[in-house]
């Protein structure tokens, strides 16, 4: 999945890893607000590598724990939703706000391939194509922003509140709408009360 090959969302050693993520996520989005420890080992445990000073607040919701990367000093907002076939990748310093979702998977347009068929060996089968998601250094997504499969946001970028973001991001840029459109380049020292003046 992680190099982007066309998969069988039914086969059973993927729907092995998904029982095994969601067990992880379980366990983590029933931590008490004071287990800040336990919440860390969980996400160290669920994710393949995660850097130094992050936090990530319940609830959570991910695929596949074995896609994902993170980087330093992180933070990631309730309801954070990854739905993650392709690899995501979110770089250092990463502030990510409550309600957005990473969709790293595609389904065919023709409603025929989106089927779901029994093939020879009389398993369920239907075809997914995974792309990666990669959110640069530097990058603040706001709350409620979707951002989907194959898209690389730029180091330095804000992801406006509600964004739909389905292209590349370019570095040290404001971006919002559905689709998400460069709204302008963010200037030095610039905060958000400056930004809607």
């Amino acid at each position: 999945m992680m190099a982007g090959l066309s998969f069988n969302r039914w086969d059973k050693d993927l729907g092995e890893r998904r029982l095994a993520t969601r067990q992880i996520t379980h366990k983590f989005n029933q931590t008490a607000p004071e287990q800040n420890q336990q919440r860390e080992a969980l996400v160290r445990e669920l994710f393949v590598k995660v850097g130094k000073n992050i936090e990530v607040c319940p609830p959570l919701t991910v695929d596949y724990g074995d896609t994902v990367f993170i980087g330093d000093d992180v933070f990631i907002n309730t309801n954070f939703t990854l739905v993650n076939s392709g690899k995501i990748t979110i770089g250092d310093r990463v502030m990510i706000a409550p309600n957005v979702s990473l969709f790293s998977i595609n389904h065919a347009l023709d409603p025929e391939l989106r089927k779901t068929y029994i093939n020879q060996q009389g398993e369920r089968e239907v075809i997914d194509y995974p792309a990666p998601i990669t959110i640069g250094n530097d990058v603040w997504i706001g709350g409620h922003a979707v951002v989907l499969a194959g898209v690389t946001v730029g180091n330095g970028s804000v992801i406006a509140a509600g964004a739909v973001v389905t292209k590349d991001v370019p570095a040290g840029v404001l971006v919002g709408g559905n689709p998400a459109k460069v709204i302008r380049e963010i200037q030095a020292g610039e905060t958000v009360r400056q930004a809607r003046a």
